[in-house]
């Protein structure tokens, strides 16, 4: 929902029974925890051996260099997933640094359901094992050598074989192999994805390299979005 650790405190979202209010909620929400969001960075890439990395409430959106295209999305895409929240939240504006996902439509709070979320590329996962917004999976990649992390919020759970807890402790993972089951977990009862990309030295990188709202993002329907950080 929010960037784990890096703005992980943003991340919380109230439960309401209306999306307008509950995305009004979040907003004060965010407001309330901007200075304690700010100061607490990038420790949950500690257990990788990385240094931390500050991020503030007015962090530039993803830098749109060119990239290795090496994602594709973080669940089988239906008819019915949709962009909750993109690099900035609708409403408030706030910075989110990552992208919240739903099975169900953005007006239809009550209608929202869990699905599996898989890998979006090969690498050594972990769960629960740092900083995060209730159950997460952590997924270092490399890329041509460099290290990229994809991160998975909110979880109801996590699959079973990856180890949990151990910031020293990784097991290898295929593109598309289920990690857990998406969920409200540290959320508020707002049952999503938080999806996350982030750089070795732990800045949040937007996997579409759109750095906007909601609206300006394609419907997930398709395996490949082919833009930004995906594969085509």
């Amino acid at each position: 929902m929010s960037r784990p650790c890096i703005t992980l405190l943003s991340i919380i979202r109230p439960s309401t029974n209306q999306t307008d209010n509950y995305q009004n909620n979040k907003t004060q929400f965010i407001a309330a925890s901007a200075f304690a969001a700010t100061a607490i960075v990038a420790s949950l890439f500690s257990p990788f051996g990385l240094p931390a990395a500050h991020a503030s409430g007015t962090a530039k959106p993803a830098q749109k260099t060119a990239a290795t295209p090496f994602l594709t999305l973080p669940f089988v895409p239906n008819s019915r997933m949709s962009v909750l929240s993109g690099w900035y939240y609708s409403g408030g504006g706030g910075f989110h640094g990552g992208i919240d996902y739903i099975n169900g439509g953005v007006n239809d709070y009550g209608g929202w359901r869990t699905f599996p979320v898989i890998a979006s590329a090969d690498g050594e996962a972990c769960g629960n094992c740092t900083s995060r917004q209730g159950n997460a999976v952590w997924i270092k990649h490399d890329v041509d050598g460099a290290t990229f992390y994809t991160y998975y919020g909110h979880l109801a759970s996590i699959a079973k074989g990856i180890p949990l807890g151990s910031q020293s402790n990784t097991v290898w993972v295929k593109r598309g192999q289920i990690v857990g089951m998406a969920g409200s977990t540290g959320a508020g009862g707002a049952l999503h994805l938080h999806y996350g990309l982030y750089n070795a030295s732990g800045q949040p990188v937007d996997p579409y390299s759109i750095g906007k709202l909601r609206e300006s993002y394609p419907r997930p329907t398709a395996h490949n979005p082919g833009m930004g950080w995906f594969v085509k």
